[in-house]
């Protein structure tokens, strides 16, 4: 694959995310609007979707930033992608970008930096992804186990109380990530130096804001607004 080839991938794949950014902002749009008429049913199948959508905007947003243009090496990109699992791409990702920045196992501070990207990257990409592979496979209200040969009642349980504001939450934590990472591979000697406390900051304020935010907080900030502003603001 030529550097030619990587940027055209990586350009294709920037407008694929921006095109998952606007049906994600379309979504959420219609699940305030069911939430505005307490219609449960839309709702639980809209956010379902919104699950569904999450998964396929991380996997795009993870190409780009694999091509993003003079980043990885074709060696490096190709061993990227035999990686079976998602979240194993992005763990390998990130390992070969820290090592751009220096030797991890040997400086306390890039360890630490090390260990927070795979914190974040376990918590919103690995823990999620199964109970989004169960809708994937058709399974939206009730799961199987994963040799498909009873109920797996906690997975039900998880069905039933995906909570559209948390999806939410999970596409800005991705965001963040992104930004990260970006330096991280774009300019591992500056910019990642420069700007990691800066967006992990923003980041850990973020979530922190957020924290006790779900979809009947929603609900009762939707209420209290005129009916023409129930839009994803």
């Amino acid at each position: 694959m030529t550097n030619e080839e990587i940027f055209e991938l990586y350009k294709l794949q920037s407008q694929n995310v921006r095109k998952l950014e606007q049906v994600k902002r379309n979504l959420i749009k219609d699940i305030n609007f069911h939430l505005r008429k307490s219609d449960d049913f839309q709702v639980e199948i809209k956010t379902k979707l919104l699950a569904l959508l999450y998964c396929a905007w991380s996997e795009a947003q993870f190409t780009q930033i694999v091509y993003t243009p003079s980043a990885f090496s074709q060696s490096e990109i190709s061993h990227i992608k035999s990686i079976n699992t998602i979240f194993g791409k992005w763990e390998k990702m990130i390992n070969l970008a820290i090592a751009k920045v220096g030797s991890w196992d040997k400086n306390s501070d890039l360890h630490n930096r090390k260990k927070n990207l795979h914190n974040i990257i376990t918590k919103y990409i690995k823990e999620p992804s199964e109970i989004r592979n169960k809708i994937a496979h058709g399974q939206w209200f009730y799961a199987l186990n994963s040799k498909n040969t009873a109920e797996s009642k906690e997975l039900t349980q998880k069905l039933a109380n995906l909570d559209s504001e948390k999806l939410i939450q999970q596409f800005e934590v991705h965001k963040f990530l992104g930004l990260i990472i970006r330096d991280l591979v774009q300019s591992p000697n500056k910019g990642f130096h420069n700007n990691y406390w800066i967006n992990l900051t923003a980041l850990e304020e973020y979530i922190d804001k957020t924290k006790n935010r779900n979809i009947e907080t929603r609900k009762q900030e939707l209420e209290r607004k005129p009916i023409n502003q129930y839009v994803s603001n």
